[in-house]
């Protein structure tokens, strides 16, 4: 089960990045995964729940944002979000293709709080990493 390691890495990532602010209680971690990305959720979400404890991350929110599979025809210039995995354009039936999302997991943002958790107080690190 891969989703452990990947898992482990995440928090390492999210301490980093809450490290920079001051070691603020992570709050929420909000990812974007494609349908083509080799990841279970469930076991993302189990493994976030064992990991995450004794972290600054422990009372943290995870949501995961599905992305979908998208491809671009370079035959016809078509764009299309196949059921499956076929990877043949329906409009021309070329194979000439580039999947253009997908395929990612990447952290689109981390929510921390200080101890005064005022709204003005609340920092939202993006892009930071993936």
């Amino acid at each position: 089960m891969h989703e452990v390691s990947l898992m482990q890495n995440l928090l390492r990532m999210v301490g980093i990045a809450a490290s920079k602010q001051g070691d603020s209680p992570v709050t929420e971690i909000h990812l974007r995964i494609g349908k083509m990305a080799g990841v279970n959720r469930e076991s993302l979400k189990f493994s976030f729940d064992i990991l995450a404890k004794g972290t600054i991350a422990e009372n943290a929110i995870l949501v995961i944002e599905d992305v979908p599979f998208n491809i671009h025809c370079s035959d016809c210039g078509s764009d299309f979000n196949p059921d499956d995995f076929t990877l043949r354009c329906p409009e021309c039936e070329g194979t000439s293709i580039e999947i253009t999302s997908g395929r990612e997991m990447e952290i689109d943002y981390i929510l921390v709080d200080d101890e005064s958790d005022s709204p003005e107080s609340r920092d939202k690190m993006e892009n930071t990493g993936g």
